[in-house]
């Protein structure tokens, strides 16, 4: 068993990644029961987080290749690890997917890209006036990675869980904290 941790900035990422990500859930679920300036007002922080979430994956993603990770626990099965490395590229891989067709979607709503009034993502493409196949498109990919992330951090969470309360090895303190 690996008593090593996780670099800091990837600790630090991580939890305010984790943060941020449950803030977007209730904000883009949140925007679903409401209509109007108030659902505009909730999709435009959705928006801006979203943009901050991309930078933070960004730099999660430079330390992760920067830094020496901590060896597998070599007590863990090898299907568990195997598990483990699948869930951990998913949670990445939507991370990156989720502002990506986000950015796609509000530009083609011509909405305000500002960023906390202190940057402006540069709009990347003009969409074309007759024809919203991609927008579509973007809108499904972000809906459908919605419920994938949802069940990868519910999976996430449960195998820290499990480590914490069941194989009581101290994964979290160990690594993440």
């Amino acid at each position: 068993m690996s008593g090593e941790r996780h670099p800091a900035c990837l600790r630090r990422l991580h939890w305010a990644v984790a943060a941020g990500v449950a803030v977007q859930l209730a904000l883009g679920w949140g925007s679903e029961a409401i209509d109007g300036d108030a659902e505009m007002r909730l999709l435009h922080i959705h928006f801006q987080l979203g943009m901050v979430l991309l930078a933070l994956m960004l730099l999660r993603l430079a330390c992760r290749l920067m830094r020496r990770m901590p060896p597998a626990d070599d007590g863990e099965p090898r299907w568990r690890r195997r598990a483990a490395r699948i869930v951990h590229a998913g949670l990445y891989l939507l991370l990156f997917l989720l502002p990506t067709s986000g950015y796609v979607i509000w530009v083609w709503m011509e909405a305000p890209l500002d960023v906390l009034g202190v940057l402006r993502v540069p709009r990347l493409f003009v969409p074309p006036a007759d024809d919203e196949t991609w927008r579509a498109i973007a809108w499904y990919v972000h809906f459908a990675c919605v419920w994938v992330l949802s069940a990868l951090i519910v999976l996430h969470v449960a195998a820290a869980l499990w480590h914490q309360w069941v194989r009581r090895d101290g994964l979290i303190s160990r690594r993440m904290l």
